[in-house]
């Protein structure tokens, strides 16, 4: 998996903050030597690593989010040029004449659960579900699907 900048960035920060943290006081006093600071501030170390590390994890954690979406991106770019190549080839497709279909045939009229059906001449049927009006091939799928 390819990381971009922010990323590694993030990943340095988190091991800055192990390395102060495991280092303890010592590389405290270093870094104050080579400042030319002589004294120690008050002020706790621990608790300034432990920010360190979990503003580097932060920061890898975007890089990866931005990494992913940018992916992600691209993707449905790449499905949308796709889609607009298959698009054309269909309008000139679509262009020939279809065959009308044919009008179904209503047979019959009834009521299933206190649901209002039409009986089509083919034996299907369509009814009002919880989803809305919906088509099933026989009577026995309708009750299946709506329960008894």
């Amino acid at each position: 998996m390819a990381f971009d900048k922010l990323t590694w960035v993030g990943l340095m920060v988190v091991a800055l903050g192990w390395a102060l943290l495991l280092s303890g006081t010592s590389a405290m006093e270093a870094i104050l030597r080579l400042t030319g600071r002589g004294d120690f501030p008050p002020f706790n170390l621990a608790l300034i690593t432990q920010a360190t590390i979990l503003t580097g994890f932060g920061l890898a954690i975007l890089g990866a989010l931005q990494t992913g979406f940018g992916a992600l991106t691209r993707f449905f770019e790449a499905v949308l040029e796709r889609t607009a190549r298959t698009g054309s080839k269909m309008v000139v497709a679509s262009q020939q004449p279809q065959p009308q279909p044919q009008p179904r045939k209503v047979v019959g009229r009834g009521q299933l659960k206190d649901r209002p059906y039409v009986l089509f001449g083919d034996g299907s049927i369509e009814i009002e579900t919880l989803l809305g009006l919906r088509r099933f091939p026989s009577l026995q799928e309708a009750h299946e699907f709506i329960g008894r």
